[in-house]
């Protein structure tokens, strides 16, 4: 029994060598190509076909700078990589920036005005350089005397008292009454002729001395916020700005509106599962594709997938992406056309086949060198696809052999009706057609060695 199991291992590992090498882009890199030691480069090719007229590889539609597109990291999937791009959160592939400030226009606060920063002071979408209001409070910054604080009006009156008419208000004026002695310091902070301590205060209306502008019990001179009514006087990052009127309310430089997390200072905005809350506040880890929320993907849940739906032109090839809420677990595959538009000779290539790497962090899956499932529309219109997938080994979760998901799709084509050609490798245009070369051989050794795998698992139990 021992001399058959080393031959059958023997013979398994051999026969791995006749298993297709996964086509990485530039020199199979550990980890994505991110910039840090010198610029990714220019497009790498992916997918194609050996063989007759036209083979090959080719440069598939919305390749990444630098590496393959199914290897690359680009969060907006406008084909440009994330390091490279000048709105990785927006998708504009044409990088227009017209400023210069290394902002995307599409991305830019202030697209006619070099900020690269961006910042914004009151979070309405106007960037500081071109805001003319800093603190959206409503009142020009010409005009406000405290262009960097709230003090609109309120309730028809202007906010923008001026105690001491210094020019500075009194919502920003650390001597309200131009004494000389700061205002936590200062036994009567609104008049000039009491400051040298609380009992000749004494003598003099408290109410005058600490007015309480709000009325929410807490005088002006210590309130946290003295033009917004708020008895719980909460200042999560100490900066003396309450949290009911502080437009950065964690202290990170980004205000509130753009933070996404705004009670956790986290300047680095980091989202690793992408569903718009920062790792430092999500509790619920869900990794979101492409903003689909609604079809988040948990590890810790049953066997899942995803594809999103995908906006085509008549005539281009198209390839069909996988992901899983699963890492590097082998798969097997099935792509099937479910409805076309009337009169389409759509072209469906490499249906079927296996998957065993997903990209680290992103949980997409990456197919084996010219085996990428591609579609090609001829008409324009709705296309509904599925996709199937079962696992080869034990699912990581389950732990069952076997398991099975599905997800439906969609491709939207636009452009004129065109006739597609036959594929020199055989494939007829209008039909869906598998590729068992090498795919299906790397299947039926993944098999062998699930198979083994299990003999030896009971061999060991008994």
């Amino acid at each position: 029994m021992k001399r058959t199991t080393t031959n059958l291992s023997i013979a398994a590992i051999i026969a791995l060598g006749f298993i297709p090498a996964t086509a990485f882009g530039q020199e199979d890199p550990a980890f994505e190509c991110d910039n840090q030691f010198g610029d990714c480069g220019t497009p790498e090719m992916s997918g194609g076909g050996g063989g007759g007229g036209g083979g090959g590889s080719i440069l598939i539609a919305n390749t990444d700078l630098g590496d393959t597109y199914q290897f690359a990291d680009d969060y907006d999937d406008d084909g440009v990589e994330d390091p490279s791009d000048n709105c990785p959160r927006a998708n504009n592939r044409d990088q227009l920036d017209s400023d210069g400030d290394g902002v995307g226009d599409v991305c830019d606060n202030c697209p006619g005005a070099q900020n690269a920063d961006n910042f914004d002071t009151d979070g309405d979408g106007i960037g500081n350089a071109c805001d003319d209001d800093l603190d959206g409070d409503m009142i020009p910054n010409a005009m406000d005397n405290c262009a960097d604080l709230p003090n609109p009006l309120v309730g028809g009156a202007t906010d923008q008292l001026d105690t001491d008419g210094d020019g500075i208000g009194d919502a920003c004026d650390d001597d309200l009454d131009g004494d000389g002695t700061n205002n936590l310091d200062d036994a009567c902070p609104t008049n000039p002729e009491i400051v040298t301590s609380a009992d000749a205060a004494g003598a003099v209306d408290q109410a005058s001395c600490f007015p309480d502008v709000d009325a929410d019990g807490t005088p002006d001179i210590s309130d946290v916020c003295p033009t917004v009514f708020d008895q719980m006087q909460l200042d999560f990052d100490g900066d003396g700005i309450g949290d009911a009127c502080d437009i950065d309310m964690d202290g990170d430089n980004l205000p509130n509106t753009l933070d996404n997390c705004q009670m956790a200072d986290n300047a680095k905005q980091l989202d690793a599962d992408r569903d718009g809350f920062g790792d430092a506040c999500d509790q619920n880890f869900c990794y979101v594709v492409l903003g689909d929320k609604s079809n988040c993907l948990n590890p810790d849940d049953a066997l899942d997938i995803y594809t999103p739906a995908i906006a085509a032109t008549t005539g281009e090839e198209v390839m069909l992406r996988l992901w899983a809420n699963r890492v590097n677990q082998a798969m097997r595959y099935s792509w099937t056309v479910l409805e076309a538009p009337d009169g389409s000779k759509y072209k469906l290539r490499n249906t079927e086949g296996s998957v065993t790497t997903s990209n680290e962090g992103v949980y997409q899956y990456v197919y084996t060198s010219d085996d990428a499932p591609m579609f090609v529309p001829d008409v324009a219109g709705e296309y509904k696809l599925r996709v199937e997938v079962e696992t080869i080994f034990e699912d990581r979760v389950s732990g069952r052999i076997g398991e099975t998901a599905e997800f439906l799709t969609t491709v939207n084509a636009n452009g004129e009706s065109v006739t597609l050609a036959d594929d020199p490798s055989g494939d007829a245009a209008g039909c869906q057609s598998t590729n068992s070369t090498p795919a299906g051989g790397a299947l039926g050794l993944l098999g062998l060695l699930g198979l083994f795998g299990i003999g030896r698992r009971r061999a060991r139990r008994g």
